[in-house]
């Protein structure tokens, strides 16, 4: 072989390796199904409450799909357990419980509601788990503990902005409806407060139980004091006793204005007309982006939870990677050293105390859809 073509043939082999090199370098490697890491979701699938807890399981699943396909956690597939809680406390410590001592999985994403979070605070607190809610939204849960996380914020800063908007329309005296749960009375707290101290008073204040279904009388309150109110607030977020009562108040002939907070697509369908025109505020405010993504994916109208689970997922894959750790101790650290996060969400901003605040939309109800109030 000539001196040449010898310089050729090495010449090729170096182009060869360079290029093997480059590639092996730059290409997504699959992650590997073995030895995967588990996290896991306690969440309401079914029952009251369902359209939360399916939109944040959602969620999960679209995040760890886009993890995976990006090689995963260093090259580990990141896999979840879900779990459904049905709104029930004890389901919820029942599906902790399995998730901690048979799945092996020590971070978490869940509950959807404050009364299935709270009784996890203890063992959370004594196991080291990382739980991140993407709905619960009282402060109780996330300042409990430095494992314990918010990415949908806190209730009450939404009820305060309902008295401000509220008041500003014009409104004094409102009849209030919330309920005995334990977030929906931080709201109907809060909005009691910030409204009498704008000037307005309360002329009627109703918190049934949950589970009662006769509406009659709580209605019949509202329409003995209809001529000294100008309009009917709704605290109770995602449980339908508010319907119920907002049914009767429109079926016995009372047309007063209603506002509330965060209403969801199944809240709509359920009050069959009666919240008709009614404005609310809502942290639901996913990016344009995403929210054409999951409709298309799932063919359903996004819904609380899907995005703030969606970041929750991000956000625990984003500590994993940069701290190259799974142990909860060092997650927590990293998660509560974020100041502020742009997700799918919108912007979140930390409190310092493991919960995120944000900006909200107002919203009213026309044709049973929710449109933006501009």
């Amino acid at each position: 072989m000539s001196k040449s073509s010898k310089t050729i043939t090495w010449l090729v082999v170096i182009v060869i390796i360079i290029a093997g090199i480059w590639y092996g370098v730059t290409r997504k490697t699959p992650p590997s199904e073995e030895n995967p890491i588990k996290i896991g979701s306690i969440l309401i699938l079914t029952g009251e409450g369902a359209s939360w807890g399916t939109a944040a399981k959602n969620g999960i699943d679209m995040a760890l799909e886009k993890i995976n396909s990006q090689g995963g956690i260093d090259g580990r597939k990141l896999v979840v357990v879900h779990e459904d809680d049905q709104s029930d406390p004890k389901n919820a410590l029942s599906a902790f419980q399995k998730l901690t001592g048979i799945d092996g999985v020590s971070t978490i994403i869940g509950t959807t509601w404050s009364h299935t979070g709270l009784p996890l605070v203890d063992l959370a607190k004594e196991n080291k788990t990382l739980i991140i809610s993407p709905s619960l939204g009282v402060k109780d849960f996330n300042e409990a503990s430095e494992y314990l996380f918010n990415t949908w914020p806190h209730d009450f800063y939404l009820s305060q902005e309902l008295a401000d908007y509220v008041y500003k329309k014009g409104h004094r005296k409102v009849a209030l409806i919330g309920a005995q749960q334990v977030w929906v009375k931080d709201q109907t707290n809060a909005f009691k407060s910030r409204f009498e101290e704008l000037g307005g008073s309360i002329e009627v204040l109703l918190e049934p139980n949950p589970t009662d279904k006769n509406a009659n009388t709580d209605a019949l309150k509202i329409k003995e004091k209809e001529a000294d109110i100008d309009a009917i607030i709704s605290t109770t977020d995602g449980i339908l006793v508010g319907v119920q009562i907002a049914k009767r108040v429109r079926e016995i002939g009372i047309e007063l204005p209603i506002y509330s907070i965060s209403i969801d697509a199944d809240v709509i369908a359920a009050a069959e007309g009666a919240y008709e025109g009614m404005e609310f505020l809502t942290f639901l405010t996913p990016t344009q982006k995403f929210q054409k993504e999951y409709e298309e994916k799932y063919g359903l109208a996004i819904d609380i939870g899907a995005a703030s689970a969606y970041d929750a997922a991000i956000l625990i894959a984003e500590a994993m990677k940069e701290t190259k750790s799974t142990d909860t101790a060092v997650l927590q650290e990293h998660l509560n050293k974020i100041e502020q996060y742009n997700g799918v969400s919108g912007e979140l901003v930390s409190d310092g105390k493991g919960g995120f605040t944000k900006p909200f939309l107002s919203k009213k109800v026309v044709n049973s859809i929710p449109i933006d109030i501009r």
